[in-house]
């Protein structure tokens, strides 16, 4: 990420600790909303709208590009020991969930059943992990990098695969805000090689927006999940009808 991208990011979340909406920061910048979105979507700030932004955080220039600068090293993945840590306790994996997504302390304590002294506890531990950082307020800062992966086939990973998949997929995606897609078809590597690519910038998409969207107050988001997957494989039921010898070369064949 460039420096340049760093810094945005970092105003941004410095907004979202301070409580600061888009429309918050339209009404004191003199701007509509619109154009306020547009400004940190292209990453277009002027040295005068710096200027502004960095007296409406109470901040120095130089201690944002420090902020900044600390964010080059955020925490880009989990130890096994730690993941599976997580695991282990479902109400210290629902807050490292709000946390990732940029929920305040108020939030997590209203919406679910969990005291003020247990969320205190449990983002003391992600501090431990250098997942969070509780700040003064019980305003909480993420420290998750761009970057951020899980390990591969990891705790996290299986406990995904035998706790999560199967409920995600069980349904018939027929609501309005429901979307699943199946193609099936015989491609070559090419074609399997650009879909890869495409399938990966919608991913980044969906963080890219998912980050943008902290600025909005938890109560106006609702969870999201979306898997993008594509591999060579066969049907079973097809599978058992090949020939012993060679019957995935020779498939087509009489």
């Amino acid at each position: 990420m460039s420096q340049s991208s760093r810094l945005v990011q970092v105003i941004k979340r410095e907004l979202k600790a301070r409580q600061i909406s888009y429309r918050d920061l339209a009404e004191q910048l003199q701007l509509s909303e619109s154009a306020v979105k547009q400004m940190f979507s292209a990453g277009n700030f002027t040295l005068k709208r710096l200027d502004a932004l960095c007296d409406i955080l109470s901040l120095e220039f130089a201690e944002l590009a420090k902020l900044a600068s600390d964010s080059h090293a955020a925490l880009d993945g989990l130890s096994v020991e730690q993941e599976e840590r997580l695991v282990s306790d479902p109400v210290l994996l629902l807050v490292a969930y709000c946390v990732v997504n940029g929920w305040r302390f108020t939030d997590i304590v209203e919406r679910y059943r969990i005291s003020e002294t247990q969320c205190i506890q449990k983002l003391a531990e992600l501090d431990r992990m250098r997942m969070a950082e509780l700040l003064p307020g019980n305003r909480i800062r993420a420290l998750i990098g761009i970057n951020f992966h899980w390990q591969p086939n990891g705790p996290i990973e299986q406990f995904f695969r035998r706790e999560v998949q199967n409920q995600f997929f069980d349904s018939a995606f027929d609501a309005p805000d429901a979307v699943r897609l199946v193609k099936s078809g015989d491609i070559s590597a090419a074609t399997f090689a650009q879909i890869v690519n495409r399938l990966q910038a919608a991913g980044q998409l969906f963080d890219d927006l998912a980050r943008e969207d902290h600025a909005y107050p938890s109560h106006q988001r609702r969870g999201a999940s979306m898997i993008l997957a594509i591999r060579h494989w066969e049907f079973g039921a097809f599978k058992a009808l090949e020939r012993p010898a060679n019957g995935a070369a020779k498939r087509g064949n009489p």
